[in-house]
């Protein structure tokens, strides 16, 4: 027993002397910041990095390929996640210069605009600039209801914080009125994304509007033929009357969002809606469509009150945006 007791007394003193020796338990160094490190300049390019990342702790990418464009915040990106694209699409090759440095003049503009804390807290802090379009294939198999600017912006890996900006392409060039869209499009939706960000409630009362109304909440034979009246399966045209008398602006949250779930996307697609149009082009819609001015009205009343966005103001100073 005695010599049970000595052990314990010296295990005890021996976990005491390690615990006050810092040398042998403290790194000298520990790097915290984004990888790979985010230095200033040499060009305009990679100077507006390093002004997003100083300013809101974003890590944007223009010039990453391969593995390292797969990294993210937590891990990597599965390329099984895109089996809907072509083989030859990896290894992702890296942006070009000079298509890069315009978007990015356009993002920090965007992001000038918001308040600095709403910029800090989105979700999205990872964004790489790669030449591949991450929607092409979606595009050409749902184009009557995958929205069109979604062949820029790819954000399904919002949940490890990071977005991908694809046709980042010297060839293509710049493309100002799909950037402006896809940048509010992407920013507006992750920001309420209610899985993943702690200061922003469910958008309940918004979604309440449209109850019963998504195709998610109707039968089987009534998804049939709302599914007829709203697209022409011929041409692939959208009945926009039949989703407004619904509530709604866009196909896409029509078909994906419901009253419980991924509401997000339904009041992240008005938001951008009224920050890429002026009021003069969406109001014949407000005064025709009684449910959608009251979802309009509950948007701007959500995003002023919890992300301190006027959107309307903003919407006067994004459409009047040019890129050079």
């Amino acid at each position: 027993m005695k010599t049970m007791y000595r052990i314990l007394v010296l295990l005890g003193l021996f976990a005491i002397g390690v615990s006050c020796s810092d040398e042998s338990l403290s790194p000298e160094y520990e790097y915290n910041g984004p990888i790979p490190a985010i230095a200033e300049g040499p060009s305009e390019a990679q100077k507006i990095c390093y002004e997003l990342y100083q300013k809101y702790d974003h890590h944007v990418y223009y010039t990453l390929s391969g593995d390292e464009a797969l990294r993210t915040n937590v891990w990597k990106i599965q390329v099984n996640n895109f089996w809907y694209l072509p083989e030859d699409t990896f290894p992702l090759e890296a942006a070009d210069d000079a298509t890069s440095e315009v978007f990015l003049r356009l993002l920090r503009a965007f992001y000038g605009a918001l308040p600095v804390e709403t910029v800090k807290a989105t979700v999205i802090k990872r964004q790489v600039l790669v030449k591949a379009n991450l929607w092409e294939d979606v595009l050409s198999d749902y184009g009557f209801w995958v929205p069109e600017f979604y062949s820029i912006a790819y954000t399904r890996e919002a949940q490890q914080g990071a977005v991908y900006w694809g046709e980042m392409d010297d060839e293509i060039g710049p493309q100002p009125d799909v950037w402006k869209y896809s940048i509010c499009l992407s920013f507006f939706t992750t920001r309420v994304m209610s899985h993943f960000v702690s200061d922003v409630p469910l958008p309940t009362e918004f979604a309440q509007v449209s109850r019963g109304l998504y195709f998610g909440e109707l039968s089987d034979e009534e998804q049939f033929d709302a599914m007829m009246e709203m697209v022409d399966m011929d041409t692939g045209e959208i009945n926009m009357d039949f989703l407004m008398e619904r509530g709604f602006i866009h196909p896409y949250p029509y078909l994906m969002a419901t009253s419980e779930y991924y509401q997000y996307e339904d009041i992240g697609s008005f938001a951008t809606w009224v920050a890429c149009h002026p009021l003069t082009e969406r109001q014949e819609s407000l005064d025709a469509y009684p449910l959608v001015k009251k979802k309009y009205e509950l948007t701007l009343e959500f995003y002023k009150k919890y992300l301190k966005i006027d959107l309307e103001e903003f919407c006067k100073f994004w459409t009047n945006v040019t890129v050079e």
